[in-house]
Order: structure tokens, then C-alpha cells, then sequence
């Protein structure tokens, strides 16, 4: 062996050790101790992942005794993703019952986790944005709370070595994130409401990776009472779990919607529905990997088991992994697959307001209140603060064509309302829609035709500057970061 090629499998051999691969085709999984008695816990992880809960590493031919555990010195674990180069795994885990739930990752070969983030609070529900971001959401609701919390669970932006940015404002919980192949976080969040005490109506809703243009995805329409894990498959469709009837914890339907019509392709993902869903994730080729539940005849209740599900099968087989000893409800591969689109941010740190330019706020697929059929004479404003109250903003007015532009603060829930010449409401849209620091933001019209684009005209509001409401009193929350 010559000198030069001694040094680079030396070379080559540290590097493994400081990263170990984990084997060709192997799935990454959490699993959960099997019991009769139902979870319970203080927070939504801890009912979803009990004390024992682990992340783990199987590997062909996939034996139960043959798993290596990834989530070592951790009082419970969950929710494994893969980073898009297959090297790494993060996910959820509690360091002591104690502990706040905090994002960690491991070597996808093996090693020792590692905490990455550090919020008040606890944090959940990673995913993987371009240029190694970590997206995820915090704090964690207590159990039972995550639709009806009063510290909704908001989603952050985390690039490596950097402190977590907050990207979503919503009155509601953001959760559930997942990154599609153009860079979107697709996520999971109520659908907008006055009335706080009404039962939560979720939806599925993306923002850029900067938390700029927050826009409707799919199930607006619905009445969806329970949406969990939304998955991009390779397709073109957008898996997710939804719940039987109007019970939560039934939660067991795939569904999916394509991603060329989100608002009127929603149907089932499986053909068959004799076993409960507990998770789906694609499979390079396009197959899909489920966590189904089966019932074992000796212990006498339900576990899951991961499946491997052909594509269009109409039935299922036998599993591809089962451990009596445990519940397996989530596997994903490790693989590694081409990165998101990222892009530019044009959101300005400390900044405190952002731009809305409507292009016409007559243009609606919802009639005006009372059928009224006057147009638009004024836009107003109004904010929904951390104690639940309204605040007013104040109001412009609208340009002749239906145009209008208006800065408005940023980092806090806006609600719209477009008002007749003798200050009737025409339509209404409850506090939601927010701002980020600097964000130019452009609608077609006040609650407009689904997948319609915008007319080829100059509208009246681009040929003046955007008009100023005085917000010095509403507080805002300009682009800033938290330990």
C-alpha cells in the first residue's frame, strides 16, 4: 500500500467514525412499549410517545432482536426524519420525565444523540428544509390542548449554529410540518375562526421557509375534525391522516390530495381500511411504508406492525417488520434524496411591518353580506392579540378598481374586513393572515375563486405608495430569535 493511499482510507476510515451509514435499506422507527393501559402524560408528546417510547435502527432482514436503539439515555423518543443526505435522524425526545420534549439527532448508523434545540417550552414535530434548516414547532401543548391551547404551538426556522427564528403567527397551534420538494413547510393549523370555543375546523396550509405568504392548501372545505403527518409522495400527492367520524383518537384514514388540484382531489391513500394507519412515508420507487395496526390474538390488543404497500395494492400482506414485545408506529427509510428548493428571503430583521397589496378586493367566491351589491369603498384592519382580544388597526380606503395597498405590522394575526361606502361590511375574513418583517404580500381579491390566477391589468393602488396605518400600539413581533 503507497503512502498516498494509506492516507486516504485513514482518511476515509475517520470520516466514517464520525459519521457511520447506516446499512443499505435500512428503516429508522419508533417504537412503543406495548400495554393495555392507555397513555396518559402531560403534554400531547407525552400521550403520543410514553415513558419507553425509542427510536430505533433496523436493518435487512429485518429481526426484532436485531434493532439497534438510536434514542439511547432518553426517557422516551419519536417522531424520526431523515436528513435529505441520509446521514443524520432527528427527532422528538425527553431527556428526563422532567425535561421539556426538545429536537435531537443522531449519526443515522449509530452514536449519541445529541440535543440541537433548546426551547422554553419543549419543541416537536421536526422536518428538513434546504440548506440543513431544522423546521419545528414549539412550545408543546398540554394533552389534550393542541387545537385549544392559550400558548398555541408556533412554527420555527433553525439553521445550523443559529438561534431559532418564529415563523408563524397563527391563533392556533401550527403543527405537523413537513418540507415539499419546492421548499413550502406544508403544515397543519385550524382553519380561521371568530368564535375561539368553536370546535377547531383543521386544515392544511403552507408558508414559504421564511413564514412569508401563509396560504390555504387543502381541506378548507371539508370540515376535517383531526390531520396528522402530511407526507409528499413521489407522485405528485400529499398523504396525511385523518379521523374516523368525530372521535380524535380514532385517528386511522390515509387520505391523500394531489398536488395539481389540493382543494378537489382529496380521497383514500390505501385500498384496503381493515387496519388502522398510524403512519405512511414513501418509498424510493414509489411504494409506501405503513405502520398498520394488528390485532394480537395473545396479549389480546392492538399493536402495529410496518408494512411495505405496493402501489395501488388492493390488499395487504404480511409485515415487513412485527416485534410482539412492541408497537412499531412510525418507520421511515433512510435514505438519501435530492434536497428542497431553497430560496431567497427578503424578510428584514427588525423590521416592523410588512406590505399587503390586494389586487382587487371585489373579486370573491363568497357573496357580499345581505347580498349587498355594492363594491368596496375601504379595507379595515384589525389585530388579534396574545389575550385573545381584538384591536383595531384602522382602515384605507379602496382604489376605484378594487386595488389597495397598506402597510401593517408584522409578527401579529391580522383580520380583514371590506367595507361599502356607508361602512356596511361586505366580507369578513377572521384575524389569521400575518406579516413577516419586510414581507410584500400580494392577494388577488378577499377570499377569491380557488386556483384562479389574477387579470392582466395595472390596478390603480400600484401607481401610489402604500398607505400608513398608525399600529404604534399594537404590539408586533419583529424578526427575532429565541435561545
Amino acid at each position: 500500500m503507497s503512502l498516498r493511499t494509506g492516507v486516504v482510507l485513514g482518511a476515509a476510515l475517520v470520516l466514517a467514525g464520525c459519521h457511520p451509514m447506516a446499512p443499505e435499506g435500512s428503516l429508522v422507527a419508533t417504537q412503543t412499549p406495548v400495554s393495555g393501559a392507555a397513555a396518559a402524560g402531560p403534554t400531547v408528546l407525552d400521550v403520543r410517545y410514553p415513558a419507553g417510547s425509542r427510536v430505533v435502527l433496523m436493518s435487512p432482514p429485518f429481526q426484532p432482536d436485531a434493532v439497534q436503539v438510536l434514542s439511547g439515555g432518553l426517557v422516551a423518543a419519536g417522531d424520526p426524519r431523515v436528513s435529505w443526505d441520509g446521514r443524520w435522524v432527528y427527532f422528538a425526545g425527553k431527556s428526563s420525565v422532567e425535561a421539556d420534549w426538545q429536537i435531537y439527532r443522531v449519526n443515522a448508523g449509530g452514536g449519541r444523540p445529541q440535543r440541537v434545540t433548546a426551547m422554553p417550552g419543549g419543541a416537536m414535530d421536526p422536518a428538513l428544509a434546504a440548506h440543513e434548516e431544522l423546521v419545528f414547532s414549539s412550545p408543546v401543548p398540554a394533552a389534550g390542548r393542541l387545537w385549544s391551547t392559550n400558548t398555541p404551538a408556533s412554527l420555527y426556522g433553525q439553521l445550523p449554529d443559529r438561534e431559532a427564528e418564529r415563523l408563524t403567527y397563527s391563533p392556533d397551534s401550527a403543527a405537523g410540518s413537513t418540507v415539499l420538494r419546492d421548499g413550502r413547510v406544508l403544515f397543519v393549523t385550524t382553519k380561521p375562526r371568530d368564535d375561539r370555543m368553536a370546535p377547531p375546523h383543521l386544515s392544511l396550509y403552507t408558508i414559504n421557509n421564511n413564514g412569508t405568504e401563509v396560504t390555504a392548501y387543502a381541506g378548507q372545505d371539508d370540515g376535517m375534525t383531526m390531520v396528522r403527518r402530511p407526507r409528499e409522495l413521489g407522485d405528485g400527492r400529499v398523504a396525511f391522516l385523518t379521523a374516523r367520524g368525530e372521535d380524535p383518537a380514532a385517528l386511522d384514514r390515509a387520505e391523500c390530495v394531489r398536488s395539481s388540484d389540493p382543494f378537489g382531489s382529496r380521497g383514500d391513500l390505501l385500498a384496503f381500511r381493515d387496519k388502522r394507519c398510524r403512519s405512511v412515508e414513501p418509498l424510493p420507487g414509489g411504494d409506501l411504508l405503513a405502520c398498520l395496526e394488528t390485532r394480537d390474538a395473545t396479549a389480546m390488543m392492538d399493536r402495529a406492525a410496518v408494512y411495505r404497500v405496493a402501489a395501488e395494492a388492493n390488499a395487504i400482506g404480511a409485515p415487513l417488520f412485527d416485534d410482539p414485545r412492541w408497537s412499531t408506529i412510525e418507520a421511515t427509510a433512510v435514505v438519501a434524496r435530492p434536497a428542497p428548493a431553497g430560496h431567497t428571503s427578503a424578510v428584514k430583521p427588525g423590521a416592523t411591518h410588512g406590505t399587503l397589496f390586494c389586487l382587487d378586493v371585489n373579486r370573491s367566491r363568497r357573496p357580499a353580506a345581505g347580498d349587498n351589491p355594492a363594491r368596496a369603498a375601504a379595507l379595515r384592519v384589525f389585530a388579534l392579540m396574545d389575550s385573545g382580544q381584538v384591536r383595531p388597526v384602522g382602515q384605507v380606503p379602496v382604489d376605484a378598481d378594487g386595488s389597495v395597498i397598506v402597510q401593517l405590522p408584522a409578527g401579529v394575526p391580522l383580520g380583514l374586513d371590506t367595507l361599502d361606502a356607508a361602512g356596511n361590511v361586505l366580507r369578513h375574513q377572521p384575524a389569521f393572515i400575518w406579516l413577516r418583517p419586510g414581507e410584500n404580500r400580494a392577494c388577488i381579491g378577499c377570499h377569491e375563486p380557488r386556483n384562479h390566477g389574477p387579470r392582466n391589468v395595472r390596478p390603480l393602488a400600484a401607481t401610489h405608495g402604500p398607505a400608513h396605518l398608525d399600529f404604534a400600539d399594537v404590539p408586533t413581533h419583529a424578526a427575532t430569535a429565541k435561545p
